[in-house]
């Protein structure tokens, strides 16, 4: 009896600790911008007056606040994600683990989002006298279908390709009869949602029908990429990222920024090592190569590591990020004359999610 009422005020007293100690931590500690490892901005206190109180903003951010600078956050959902992990369930926020311990992302075919930004790329053509291609980089859930749990639920991309072949009016290519070859290759990454570079170089050796011989070299051994975000479970493998480093030293100017090499060291010591290539998210630039002519390239993350290959074919590649760049693409290629190719480069999920050309 006496065991039973001591259980019962260890657990009042830990409860009540709970309800004291974590705002007291919450005031001592200084409130962190980014937690690197969901790869999530996270909100700071938000600012308390009239207006904000009366619209619901202010406890709307708070309980955001509360939630996002919780202290422990990280270990509380690796310990949740792991319990739940344990339990059977093999979806976390979209994304499902497979049997092999590969994360794969749900994908849901948004009609509307397709229409609009293939409409943007006919209405951007149309009228251009160039060499124009629409090149749609599929995602890992379509090469990697099999492995999913049997309760998933996925849109087959397959679908969503032949519905925009139907709605394209220039020339369009999708790698993804390649990939679905060399599936047993490590072309896509297990915790993120890029391809390798062996996954690009496959799709550059089938659409320019040019062989690449070149060392594919280690760069970095633990890589937990977005996916792993997403997840965040203890016990998934870090990836490996390899580059074919001899394609990386160009000259090259993205957002007033010059530099020599495509491929940044200094990415490999921050949690995004996917930005080694091309060095984060550029919203624009030109990179110097050695080959024939010029190209633009307009341009998700997809197409960061297979640039470098790019810049081995063409004297001068143009390089646009839509998403985050409001040139004018058309005024562009007209002050540029000597552009002879236009290359819509992206994976199939960013013109699956909004119109990326709003800007």
């Amino acid at each position: 009896m006496k065991k039973k009422e001591q259980l019962k005020k260890i657990t009042v007293f830990l409860f009540l600790s709970s309800i004291f100690l974590v705002p007291i931590t919450m005031v001592f500690t200084e409130d962190k911008s980014i937690n690197e490892i969901e790869n999530k901005i996270l909100q700071k206190f938000p600012r308390f007056n009239y207006e904000n109180v009366k619209s619901g903003r202010f406890m709307k951010n708070f309980d955001t606040y509360v939630s996002d600078q919780f202290p422990g956050r990280n270990m509380f959902l690796y310990t949740k994600n792991g319990l739940n992990y344990m339990s059977g369930q093999r979806e976390f926020r979209d994304t499902y683990i497979t049997s092999g311990g590969r994360l794969l992302e749900k994908y849901i075919e948004n009609k509307e989002s397709l229409k609009i930004n293939v409409s943007e790329i006919n209405n951007i053509s149309d009228g251009l006298d160039i060499k124009k291609t629409l090149f749609l980089v599929p995602n890992s859930v379509s090469i990697y279908e099999e492995e999913l749990p049997s309760f998933s639920l996925t849109d087959s991309q397959e679908d969503s390709f032949e519905f925009i072949s139907n709605l394209i009016d220039i020339e369009f290519y999708t790698p993804f009869d390649s990939l679905k070859k060399n599936k047993d290759k490590y072309i896509y990454y297990n915790t993120d949602h890029h391809w390798t570079q062996l996954g690009a170089k496959l799709a550059f050796e089938e659409f320019y029908n040019k062989k690449v011989n070149s060392e594919y070299s280690l760069v970095s051994e633990r890589f937990y990429g977005s996916y792993y975000s997403k997840a965040m479970l203890k016990n998934m493998n870090p990836d490996k990222l390899y580059a074919y480093k001899s394609f990386g030293n160009f000259e090259n100017e993205f957002d007033g920024l010059k530099s020599e090499t495509l491929y940044d060291v200094s990415k490999l010591d921050s949690k995004n090592k996917y930005q080694y290539f091309l060095s984060g998210d550029p919203a624009k630039g030109v990179i110097h190569g050695s080959g024939n002519g010029e190209i633009l390239v307009i341009k998700d993350s997809f197409a960061h590591n297979f640039l470098p290959f790019l810049a081995q074919e063409f004297k001068k590649i143009h390089v646009i990020d839509p998403r985050y760049s409001n040139v004018d693409i058309r005024d562009y290629i007209n002050q540029n004359k000597e552009i002879k190719e236009v290359l819509f480069l992206f994976s199939l999920s960013t013109i699956n999610s909004g119109n990326i050309f709003k800007r």
